[in-house]
This record gives structure tokens, C-alpha cells and sequence, in this order.
């Protein structure tokens, strides 16, 4: 079973922790016949569940959100104390996220060029996450800590850039950072990109 294992076991419950199983282990080339006999289903019982690869995906991205830890990670972020703690919380978000929702995220990001209606949701999640970085700019700014000659638009877009999947996997997955290298690295250049470093001794370093 998958780190995100439906409370109560369904037959859509096991199709969707077999797909999480199998694209996790092969990559994302796995077909829905190979899901449904991971599922121990018939092929056409995925798609009534799901209607095709694409309802799949979009299923999987859900499922993902809703019992995994991205409420809890997003709402450190707008409870954080401070600004650096907000900007730090981003951190920490991908820190923790990217290891557990990779393998959906590889095949949204590999299928998504493909299919019109996943480009649409890929575009969508990724404006989500623009906004979410764009309020932890804005209360940078606010308390004056957001270097010059940076504005929120461009602050946002280098938050954006250097929390990507991308990055996340060329760095760990292929670079072979740990995971704690990757989170304390990655505070520390934000800190250091983003603010200024006149009024940052007053917040502290970063979080642990």
C-alpha cells in the first residue's frame, strides 16, 4: 500500500494506491492495464472509476492533496509567525512534499505536454502556488525585508523557479542530496537572495 492509502479500502481506493505503486516503481510510462491487475481489477473497471488516463491522473493529483500532508505544510506557511518563518515554511513544504507526491508529479509533468486537459490543471496548480509565494513576498516587503532591487513579481518568480520539480529532482534525485541538505541549502539561499540582509539578524536564522 502507498504512504497515502485510502482510510477505508475501495475498489477505487486500491486502483489509485496500485497507480501511485507502480508509477513510484516503473516510471511514467505504466499503462491502465498494468494498473488494473496491480489492483487486482479489470482493465474497463478503471475506466468506469475514472474514465481514462487522464481522469486517472487528475484522481491521483487529489488524491494526493487531500491525504497527504499539503494542508498541514500550506497552512505553516500562512501561519507563520514572521516573514523568514513564511519563507522558510516554503522550504519545508517542498521539503517534505517532493519525496512523497514525486512519482504523480513526474508523470502530471510528462503527460500534461500531451494533454490539453491536464496542461490546464498543471497551469492552474502552478498559479496556486505563485499566489501562495506571492503573499510571503508581500509580507517581506511590508516589514521591509525584501532586498533591493528585487520587486514581488520577480521575488515571486525566483521562489517559483527554485522550488520547482525540476529542480527538486536534478538536485536529490540526481545530484544525490539528502533531503536535509536539500532544505537547510535551499532557506539559506533564499535568505540570502531575497532579503535584506540589514534586518535579517533581528528574525533569526533559519528554522530547524
Amino acid at each position: 500500500m502507498s504512504t497515502f492509502a485510502m482510510a477505508e479500502p475501495s475498489t477505487r481506493g486500491r486502483i489509485l494506491d496500485a497507480a501511485i505503486s507502480l508509477f513510484a516503481e516503473r516510471g511514467p510510462e505504466i499503462t491502465l492495464e498494468a494498473i488494473a491487475t496491480e489492483a487486482a481489477v479489470s482493465r474497463q473497471t478503471v475506466y468506469v472509476h475514472f474514465g481514462s488516463r487522464t481522469g486517472l491522473i487528475l484522481a491521483l493529483v487529489q488524491h494526493l492533496d487531500t491525504h497527504g500532508p499539503l494542508p498541514d505544510l500550506i497552512e505553516q506557511i500562512v501561519q507563520a509567525s514572521d516573514p523568514l518563518a513564511a519563507l522558510d515554511a516554503v522550504v519545508r513544504l517542498h521539503a517534505e512534499y517532493s519525496p512523497l507526491a514525486y512519482p504523480v508529479a513526474r508523470v502530471f509533468m510528462t503527460s500534461r505536454h500531451l494533454d490539453p486537459a491536464l496542461e490546464v490543471a498543471w497551469e492552474d496548480r502552478m498559479q496556486a502556488r505563485r499566489g501562495l509565494y506571492r503573499e510571503v513576498v508581500e509580507r517581506l516587503a511590508r516589514e521591509d525585508l525584501l532586498a533591493e532591487p528585487w520587486t514581488t513579481e520577480a521575488a515571486t518568480e525566483v521562489i517559483f523557479a527554485l522550488t520547482s520539480w525540476q529542480l527538486w529532482e536534478q538536485l536529490v534525485i540526481d545530484g544525490g542530496w539528502p533531503q536535509d541538505d536539500y532544505r537547510l541549502r535551499l532557506e539559506i539561499m533564499l535568505r540570502r537572495v531575497l532579503v535584506n540582509d540589514r534586518l535579517v539578524d533581528s528574525y533569526g536564522g533559519p528554522a530547524d
